[in-house]
């Protein structure tokens, strides 16, 4: 008779700790609208509007110019980067080809 109050008081706080759980939400996920790339043709950084296909179409030209961008803290540039599928397949697509460094997506946007 003890063991089934037990067993009943347990089922019954795990089901009061399910229940305060399930009304937290997860904090809103800030949406990236711009993404720096560099323009192939002129070698700038430039921040233009996130898209899906590259390369994109630069905002001032119109021409489709500009591949998306990783920032080397080494040698402080915007270096164009291949598509994700060709990242996956290249060891090493991430990192600066001057300095070697891991390239990252945050750096001081271009001017």
């Amino acid at each position: 008779m003890f063991a089934k109050v037990k067993i009943r008081q347990a089922a019954a706080c795990l089901l009061l700790l399910t229940a305060i759980g399930c009304g937290e939400t997860a904090p809103p996920v800030a949406e990236v609208t711009q993404s720096v790339y560099v323009d192939i043709d002129t070698m700038q950084a430039v921040v233009a509007d996130t898209v899906t296909q590259t390369p994109a179409i630069h905002p001032v030209t119109g021409k489709r110019t500009l591949q998306p961008a990783l920032y080397c803290p080494k040698c402080e540039r915007w270096h164009a980067i291949p598509s994700v599928e060709q990242i996956n397949r290249q060891p090493g697509a991430t990192r600066c080809p001057k300095t070697g460094a891991e390239m990252t997506a945050d750096g001081p946007l271009p001017e």
